[in-house]
């Protein structure tokens, strides 16, 4: 039976980045936010070197699929609390132009406390600044904040998760970037491929229809856990509130490149980059291993999501 289009297509010159397209010793580079910089495509880039150590990379492009990788990693000053306890490393940032600056959300992992979320800004993604007091209790992670401030106070999206590491999307509220609460559960329905986990993905998309959301989701099967691209709408006043949500994928691993690799049979997106004419860049991470890129539009997505709902 002939399947319909699918809603994201693959780039033909996928992955677009490899470990061996790097300028230093690398062996993974996925899971990168996104954002339109200065008149091009720019990637903050999740970075493993053979010791398994991360880092974030600036990577630029003008066309959004050759990307120039800066060989050095970015610096800013740990938060108080990585100071503190050693072990401590940074993961998967997405990127959100809010009020002039570039704030990176990302995930921190401390050794005997576990995994949180962190909040730094940049104006220019040479000198990065943590925010004082944004790290996040445990267990947290899959953290993006909102493009606008919702009802006069900021908002993001994050999964706390249970012990065995299953979980969904909260929404929640602050009036400073720093104390969060008013947290609320974004009901989306259980189906066959997004029932173990449901996380953020890229930074929400303003639309006529609602808050457009790509989020990654798991199932279990008998021999793998896979990682899907789901899509959601929801209310541009109150994002806690479901308008729609696909009981379809808009993307499974499938290629060579999503299903081998360190972690197999995963396609996880950290960032997407709109441009005015509605075109939709989506960079997603391959089996935990190198980045690819699928395209799309906006209006495209948003009627897949409220045809599939």
């Amino acid at each position: 039976m002939k399947r319909d289009p699918p809603p994201l297509l693959r780039h033909p010159r996928n992955p677009i980045l490899t470990p061996l397209d790097m300028p230093m010793e690398c062996s993974a580079v996925f899971n990168s936010g996104a954002c339109w910089y200065k008149g091009g495509y720019l990637l903050l880039l999740r970075v493993e070197n053979c010791a398994r150590r991360v880092s974030f990379h600036v990577a630029t492009s003008r066309d959004g699929v050759k990307f120039k990788v800066n060989p050095e990693p970015i610096h800013y000053p740990a938060h108080a609390i990585e100071k503190r306890y050693s072990g401590a490393f940074r993961f998967d940032p997405r990127i959100t132009l809010l009020e002039g600056s570039y704030y990176i959300c990302h995930a921190v992992w401390i050794t005997g406390l576990g995994c949180m979320g962190g909040i730094a800004k940049t104006r220019d993604f040479v000198d990065f600044t943590p925010v004082p007091g944004s790290i996040s209790v445990p267990s947290n992670r899959n953290m993006v904040l909102f493009p606008e401030k919702i009802g006069g106070r900021y908002a993001r999206l994050e999964r706390p998760f249970m012990e065995d590491g299953g979980g969904s999307i909260w929404v929640s509220y602050s009036p400073d970037l720093i104390y969060w609460g008013d947290a609320r559960p974004l009901d989306i329905p259980i189906t066959a491929w997004n029932w173990r986990k449901r996380g953020a993905g890229a930074t929400p998309i303003r639309t006529k229809k609602g808050w457009l959301l790509i989020y990654h989701a798991t199932a279990k099967n008998a021999s793998a856990e896979n990682y899907c691209l789901g899509v959601a709408l929801v209310d541009l006043k109150d994002p806690s509130k479901l308008i729609a949500a696909s009981k379809k994928f808009i993307l499974e691993p499938a290629e060579l490149y999503e299903c081998v690799g360190q972690v197999p049979n995963v396609v996880f997106t950290c960032g997407a980059v709109e441009r005015p004419d509605g075109t939709l860049n989506v960079y997603y991470g391959g089996a935990d291993t190198r980045m690819c890129l699928a395209t799309t539009t906006v209006d495209g997505l948003v009627e897949f999501c409220l045809q599939n709902a």
